[in-house]
Order: structure tokens, then sequence, then C-alpha cells
């Protein structure tokens, strides 16, 4: 099993459903092919260099796997049908000293994406306990 890291361009006149399904239809792609995903990078959506197709943005994910090479073509084919892709680059990381970045790269998507899931749950947990408790109102007697 070789290391790899996959680039991929999504449209970005996708909804947000229409890009996550892509994104899912490219990890099925892989995973089908015999690959284990180990951290994905989601990118969002960034400026072009230069219009593709008549866009000037894209929607940028990273993956990184493990895979066999006999694999690769076959992956690479099926993201060349897709329509929903602008571009994708597939890089084989090879000799001792590129499996080690490749293993940095893949900490340092899993730290970023731990701090995103943790900021996320530090903010579900602030909306769901009140600021302040409100006291129960009573009626004041009326006057007569």
């Amino acid at each position: 099993m070789r290391h790899y890291e996959n680039l991929v361009i999504v449209k970005p006149t996708l909804t947000e459903e229409e890009t996550q399904a892509s994104i899912a239809a490219i990890e099925e792609v892989l995973t089908s092919n015999g690959a284990e995903i180990i951290a994905r990078d989601a990118m969002g959506t960034k400026k072009l260099a230069y219009p593709i197709q008549k866009n000037e943005r894209g929607y940028f994910h990273v993956v990184y796997y493990t895979m066999a090479p006999s694999s690769i073509a076959e992956v690479e084919r099926r993201f060349r049908i897709n329509e929903d892709l602008l571009r994708f680059v597939t890089i084989k990381y090879d000799s001792k000293r590129e499996v080690t970045a490749w293993k940095e790269l893949v900490a340092k998507t899993e730290k970023k994406a731990a701090a995103k899931s943790a900021a996320a749950e530090a903010a579900a947990t602030a909306t769901e306990t009140p600021a302040a408790e409100e006291a129960p109102a009573t009626e004041a007697p009326a006057a007569e």
C-alpha cells in the first residue's frame, strides 16, 4: 500500500448538498477501489488563479489515503468522467522522506479537524444553556 493525496476542485455552482454529495461520491470511488481514507481536509471555496470552464472560484477538498498502486488508473479515470470536478491532482508519496511529510500533513489535518469539532461543540453547548435565567413573572394586584 502506498501513500497518496488527492486534491479535487468541485464546481462552485453546486448547492451545499450537491457539493457534499459530490465529495461523498469521490470518497466512494476511492474506497470502492480499495483505498483506506486516513484524513480529509475541506478547504472550502477559494478563488482560482485563472478561470477554469468559465468558473472564477472552486470548492477545494483534499483526501489523504493509502491504496494499492494498481488502482490509481481506475480512480483517475472515474475522476475524469465526473462532470462536477473542475480539476484534480493525485500526489504519490514514495520515499521515506515523502512518507514522513505525508504523515505530518495528516497529523496537521487531523489536529485542525479536532479543533474545528471542539469549537463546534463549544458553540452548541453555548446555545443550549441560557445566558440568564428568567424569573417567573408575577402579576401585581390591580389597584382600584
